[in-house]
């Protein structure tokens, strides 16, 4: 979701100059404000510092995508992937026979 977030954002500040101007006058909590970031990459994304908008998006845009790929790693799978496969194994297992 926060990937999403973060590509919106940065759409918009292709067309919206007051993107850029927020950036540049330090006020970067109140356009993050508007997205739907994660909680945890609040503290993150307000403290990169960058020279101008565009270091900061990329800067953001690695943050946001390794946060990502670290939270699909925690998913654990269900208990039930798998079993359906061991399950069809049994069965011709039994009526084998």
């Amino acid at each position: 979701m926060s990937m999403k977030a973060l590509n919106h954002l940065l759409g918009r500040s292709a067309i919206d100059p007051t993107i850029k101007e927020a950036f540049e006058e330090g006020r970067i909590l109140e356009l993050l404000a508007e997205y739907e970031f994660a909680p945890a990459l609040w503290a993150e994304l307000t403290a990169l510092r960058a020279e101008d908008f565009a270091d900061y998006a990329a800067l953001a845009y690695r943050i946001v995508h390794d946060f990502e790929a670290a939270q699909e790693s925690l998913r654990v799978p269900s208990p039930l992937m798998g079993l359906r496969a061991s399950l069809d194994s049994v069965r011709s297992k039994e009526q084998a026979a």
